[in-house]
């Protein structure tokens, strides 16, 4: 049986591919930063400003890749606090 290869995105690989430049999208970005600090968790509370911190986001781009995923149907806000709700597939 043939092995399948994987590519691990961990907080460092995250940051470099964006220093890159192979991420422009602070959406996208937002997404796998979430993913890295939550990973399977549903319903996480997040705290903005040390997310933010850790990973050099601006408060006002992170609510406005937030906006763009809730858009896309991929988080939920609840309460319009930021316990989120990761959707499905």
């Amino acid at each position: 049986m043939p092995q399948t290869a994987s590519y691990l995105i961990d907080r460092d690989e995250l940051l470099r591919i964006r220093a890159m430049k192979l991420l422009t999208s602070d959406r996208d970005y937002l997404f796998f930063a979430l993913q890295i600090d939550y990973p399977g968790k549903l319903n996480p509370t997040v705290d903005v400003s040390s997310f933010c911190e850790r990973w050099d986001l601006s408060d006002g781009n992170f609510y406005k890749a937030l906006g763009e995923l809730r858009n896309k149907g991929i988080v939920v806000s609840i309460a319009n606090r930021l316990d989120l709700q990761f959707q499905s597939s």
